[in-house]
């Protein structure tokens, strides 16, 4: 929730909802919040906690947006090759996302509660990204919408992928110039998104689009696919 997009949709004024964050610091700026959690999406035993804690039994209908992400700079920036970077993108990125969402969705269906889940990914997923574990993660998180969908689209469950291209990310501040320079240039419309053009788009795909959605990956990213 301390994210640029997380914080954008949560702090909306037209939200009709209980809007419970998730994040890994222990407090957040966000007012809007009605629950908040912290979680480091490293920790198996900490996401299988904080899932334990979120009140799923006091809704008949949840929608999750995961704007889950860690975005750091190239992996081949030096003559090192720091492999522990690669192996903590994944997991963050990728399997500590599908552990929560898989979770939640456990726990929910179990009680017979419909779910609509938004995995927010990115373009890297069709274009790559020079830090190879976020690119190899945000691909993998289009198998988990394609696979979640087909196996619990008959049990109340809408699962449903948005790529975003570049736009300002809090997480991305520490890379170099170049790398964002480079992602614009490669868009057909030579801009970065605006931050309410990619949350707007999100919150009309977990809000007001159909659930034959299900299992679509939807491209929002200025014509960003290479």
């Amino acid at each position: 929730m301390e994210g640029a997009l997380g914080s954008f949709i949560a702090n909306s004024d037209d939200l009709d909802a209980d809007i419970l964050g998730i994040d890994t610091h222990q407090v957040t700026r966000s007012k809007n919040l009605k629950y908040y959690f912290d979680c480091d999406f490293r920790d198996r035993n900490k996401i299988r906690e904080t899932i334990e804690k979120i009140p799923v039994e006091k809704y008949k209908k949840h929608l999750v947006v995961s704007c889950i992400g860690k975005f750091e700079e190239a992996t081949f920036n030096s003559t090192l090759f720091e492999e522990e970077k690669i192996y903590e993108s994944i997991q963050v990125n990728l399997i500590g996302t599908s552990h929560f969402i898989i979770g939640l969705l456990k726990k929910c269906l179990s009680k017979n509660i419909q779910n609509r889940v938004i995995v927010v990914g990115s373009a890297a997923a069709y274009v790559g990204s020079r830090d190879i574990g976020y690119g190899i993660a945000k691909a993998g998180l289009n198998g988990l919408v394609l696979s979640c969908s087909k196996s619990l689209s008959s049990k109340k469950a809408v699962i449903i992928g948005v790529n975003p291209g570049i736009f300002e990310l809090q997480m991305a501040k520490g890379v170099s110039v170049e790398r964002p320079n480079q992602a614009i240039e490669s868009t057909h419309i030579k801009r970065k998104a605006r931050i309410d053009e990619i949350a707007n788009f999100v919150k009309y795909v977990a809000f007001d689009a159909p659930d034959y959605l299900t299992g679509s990956i939807l491209n929002i990213n200025g014509g960003q696919y290479t």
